[in-house]
């Protein structure tokens, strides 16, 4: 399995995914974003699978990056706009 990261623009965004994951039973973890990455919020979410049961799990207008572990860096998959 791989580590996808998300990030979010805002602390809604992970509000939003925590309780659609939850919902769905899908193992997560909500972290402290790591200090190479930056964004709105401070807050990531963490989830194992592949990437296109991460890509499915993209919040629209909230989710601001979706990151993959590549080792012990982070390889960027794709970046959103907000909302507005």
């Amino acid at each position: 399995m791989t580590t996808f990261l998300f990030l979010f623009h805002s602390t809604v965004g992970v509000v939003r995914m925590r309780k659609a994951l939850q919902a769905a039973g899908v193992a997560f973890e909500v972290k402290d974003i790591p200090r190479q990455l930056r964004s709105g919020c401070g807050l990531c979410i963490l989830l194992e699978g592949t990437e296109a049961d991460a890509r499915d799990w993209i919040v629209p207008e909230q989710t601001a990056a979706l990151y993959q572990q590549d080792g012990e860096a982070w390889r960027c998959l794709a970046t959103f706009p907000p909302a507005g």
